[in-house]
């Protein structure tokens, strides 16, 4: 792992440890993502920490220390979600989005998932990025109108390309090949340079086993996630179904 990550990890444990001594009666975090939360997790006794993101399933979330099994309603964390509107004809990305606000000089931990549907974004930020947020008249080249009154629309749909193909065994290398369209050798160098987060966490084992529902992603390449792994074929091999988030 890169040492500026390390020590960086270091310093958001040790701030949480500090949150769990302090013993207050509600602690928040700034947003953390997935790889973050599942090594704070490692730290926390279960029934004393609750991540929320603004919706269920988010996968960028604020963590909240509290007292055992006192866990805080949705509406106690500081988090605003903003919904822009622009016409279906124009097409927004992720990136758009995150550009504006980082060029606002947005700090990265302020914002939260940003949930692109057309005609529609819904993103969710806390602090700062409230405020800056609902100034964006413009999101790269396209006009928007903005608003922090509605509720999230529960219809937001991940949109998913299916990846089928037979690898020999689940391996986390075979997996790789299938889904990167890249030959065993390149895949097994991506792997051990540390590109390789699975279910949000570094792995470098080229042999490590999935099983359906595990999640990895490529740096530059995106994530992925396992949807099925069927009964080996006449010539022994595994049929698979991945996943990849587009």
């Amino acid at each position: 792992m890169d040492p500026k990550q390390q020590d960086a990890d270091r310093i958001l444990i040790a701030h949480v440890n500090d949150m769990v001594r302090r013993n207050a009666w509600r602690s928040f975090t700034a947003f953390l993502d997935m790889r973050q939360y599942t090594l704070l997790r490692r730290e926390l006794q279960q029934g004393t920490y609750r991540f929320f993101g603004g919706y269920e399933d988010a996968q960028r979330g604020i963590l909240c220390i509290h007292p055992m099994d006192v866990p805080p309603e949705d509406s106690e964390y500081p988090i605003t979600c903003l919904t822009y509107t622009f016409p279906a004809a124009y097409t927004l990305t992720h990136r758009d989005v995150l550009g504006s606000l980082m060029a606002q000089q947005v700090q990265r931990d302020t914002v939260g998932d940003i949930l692109v549907s057309p005609g529609r974004i819904q993103c969710f930020v806390t602090g700062a990025a409230a405020s800056v947020g609902m100034q964006l008249t413009r999101i790269g080249r396209v006009g928007v109108k903005v608003t922090d009154t509605l509720p999230f629309a529960d219809d937001y749909q991940q949109e998913t390309r299916s990846i089928r193909a037979t690898v020999s065994s689940p391996r986390l290398d075979a997996i790789l090949r299938s889904a990167l369209q890249h030959g065993r050798g390149a895949c097994v160098d991506i792997i051990r340079s540390g590109a390789v987060m699975l279910n949000y966490q570094e792995c470098t084992d080229p042999a490590r086993q999935l099983g359906v529902g595990d999640v990895f992603s490529v740096r530059g390449y995106g994530k992925f996630s396992v949807k099925e792994i069927g009964e080996p074929t006449k010539k022994d091999r595994l049929p698979v179904v991945i996943e990849k988030y587009v």
